[in-house]
């Protein structure tokens, strides 16, 4: 089972290339900041590079969002790829990669990292192996709809405030290591995913009890996987099955429904409202709640006390 160590819950960007930070580049968002753990994401206007980077453990993925540019890269005992890469195109190289890149233009990206101890667990948990068996294949320009759906779900999340929903980077994480595991790892023809099962009636129990006692902390897969004793990819997959919605979609649920609660019931100001809610802000809490209930929090009050 993977958990995230509670010594580095952060997954910061000196664990990363250090892209992010190097000068010559422009920072648009950065997942530091949100307190992402499972991921470290940035969005970068990347100005003129040619450096070599080591190898870090964490598997990489740039995803080109704007501005053609052409890429050179050469992994260490592998062939060298250049081209012109445009929108949508993907680049996928191994934590264990020690990788030379060059180009001379602009480019706006996405680069995540994803923490590498998540896609072992992947690994181990769909071929029953470590990842000497499974490792990643570089990838160089590719397209691949499920990755864009991801790192466009990423992208959206740093740049509109949902950053903050830590469960629901979570979720990306684990279905971004089972597709690179399926997808692109050394395993050509990937077994099937075991069958979904449905949770034990006192696993439910205890994760739905769970998550009403920290409705207002910090929750993730990985505590609520870790309450019950199984994997946070086994969790996502058997909640949704008994549930009908993904951990993330109920937590956030629960926690528009105590926010309701406290509008009706107390005068609170909103902000005292969204933290205990477990929402990390007051805009946080506008976000969803309008998303949710269809009115803002302070107006939803309003109707209530007329």
């Amino acid at each position: 089972m993977f958990t995230i160590g509670s010594a580095t819950p952060v997954f910061t960007v000196r664990e990363t290339h250090g892209r992010a930070l190097r000068v010559g580049n422009r920072l648009i968002a950065n997942s530091q900041d949100a307190g992402w753990r499972s991921l470290h994401a940035a969005i970068i206007e990347e100005g003129p590079f040619e450096a070599t980077e080591p190898a870090i453990h964490h598997p990489m993925m740039i995803y080109h969002l704007t501005r053609p540019t052409e890429v050179a890269r050469k992994i260490e005992g592998g062939p060298r790829n250049r081209q012109l890469i445009g929108p949508r195109r993907i680049c996928l190289t191994p934590g264990e990669a020690i990788t030379t890149w060059e180009h001379h233009g602009q480019p706006e990206i996405l680069q995540v990292y994803l923490r590498g101890s998540i896609y072992e667990a992947a690994v181990s948990e769909i071929y029953n192996c470590d990842t000497s068996a499974a490792e990643l294949v570089p990838r160089f320009a590719i397209l691949d709809p499920m990755l864009e759906q991801l790192a466009i779900a990423i992208t959206t999340a740093l740049r509109d405030g949902t950053a903050e929903d830590g469960i629901y980077i979570d979720t990306l994480a684990q279905m971004m290591a089972v597709h690179l595991a399926r997808g692109h790892s050394s395993r050509s023809r990937p077994v099937r995913m075991p069958q979904v099962q449905t949770m034990s009636g006192w696993r439910m129990r205890r994760v739905i009890e769970y998550i009403e006692e920290h409705l207002d902390g910090d929750l993730s897969l990985e505590k609520m996987a870790a309450e019950v004793d199984i994997s946070p990819i086994y969790l996502a997959r058997a909640f949704k099955a008994a549930v009908g919605q993904s951990p993330h979609r109920y937590v956030l649920g629960r926690r528009v429904e105590r926010a309701k609660e406290l509008l009706r019931n107390t005068e609170m100001p909103v902000v005292d409202v969204a933290l205990s809610a477990g929402f990390s802000s007051q805009s946080h809490l506008s976000y969803w709640f309008q998303r949710y209930v269809g009115v803002s929090p302070a107006a939803y009050r309003q109707h209530r006390s007329m």
